[in-house]
């Protein structure tokens, strides 16, 4: 059995009913209590959390504290659809999906990041297939390659500074990853680039892939998730398929 974790705050639930009978539904809910008799009706669990951490400390939580079964298990917020137009449908063909699966499509269409030019291109290449497009991201600066996202690089320079003033040009994936004790996954990072995200951490895994990672790691990450700086959510967000296994790109040439 396969399993839906949410991080809600305040979102409206009744389109959890859509989600495919193939999946328990388990709401992590952070804020006013959830009446709705359809959506109590669907949901496997509602386990009442304290509003801190985001979306992270939801997912870090829910890592330490459940012992997996084979299959996925998607993470997403409480509304995956402004970011996963086509959300349902995809939880639908979780058959053709990668261990590590991103789900999303955009930010925020009226916020026009990624620029709508960009999805518009990039759609002309998935005919007749579910909307998916991970975000490729610099390792040292922490925006996009394909167009500027001043927000997003903000909030590497916000790491590098309450880091201890890290220089210019550092590797912040390598070095996130060696604060956790994931140096295998450290090693990757600083031989290359680029990362990949999916927008809003909306993604699937195999629980294999979760259950292999320590417990020191684990509560490493949600020491890291509670550290007070909102920056540090952001950090995650481009984390998650990386710390999994999604491979990095744009390998660092060596020096002739």
């Amino acid at each position: 059995m396969h399993s839906v974790v949410l991080a809600r705050y305040s979102e409206t639930l009744d389109w959890i009913v859509e989600i495919p009978d193939d999946f328990d539904v388990i709401i992590y809910n952070k804020g006013e209590p959830i009446t709705d008799p359809d959506v109590v009706a669907r949901a496997t669990s509602i386990i009442e959390r304290p509003n801190v951490g985001r979306e992270s400390e939801t997912y870090l939580h829910h890592m330490k504290s459940v012992r997996f079964n084979q299959g996925f298990t998607v993470y997403a917020q409480g509304d995956p659809m402004t970011h996963s137009p086509d959300f349902i449908q995809l939880l639908k063909n979780w058959r053709n999906w990668d261990d590590v699966q991103p789900l999303s499509w955009q930010w925020r269409a009226d916020r026009n990041i990624p620029p709508l030019q960009l999805l518009e291109n990039y759609e002309l290449g998935l005919p007749g297939r579910l909307k998916v497009r991970p975000e490729l991201f610099s390792l040292t600066n922490w925006g996009p390659l394909e167009f500027t996202d001043n927000g997003a690089s903000n909030m590497g320079l916000v790491y590098r500074i309450v880091q201890g003033n890290l220089p210019d040009g550092t590797n912040i994936a390598a070095h996130l990853l060696r604060q956790c004790k994931l140096d295998h996954v450290a090693e990757k990072a600083e031989k290359h680039m680029v990362g990949s995200f999916s927008y809003g951490a909306i993604f699937g895994v195999r629980n294999d892939r979760v259950a292999s990672m320590s417990r020191d790691s684990l509560d490493l990450l949600y020491q890291f998730a509670m550290g007070g700086v909102a920056a540090y959510g952001y950090i995650l967000e481009r984390m998650w398929l990386h710390f999994f296994g999604a491979e990095f790109s744009r390998p660092i040439a060596p020096l002739a």
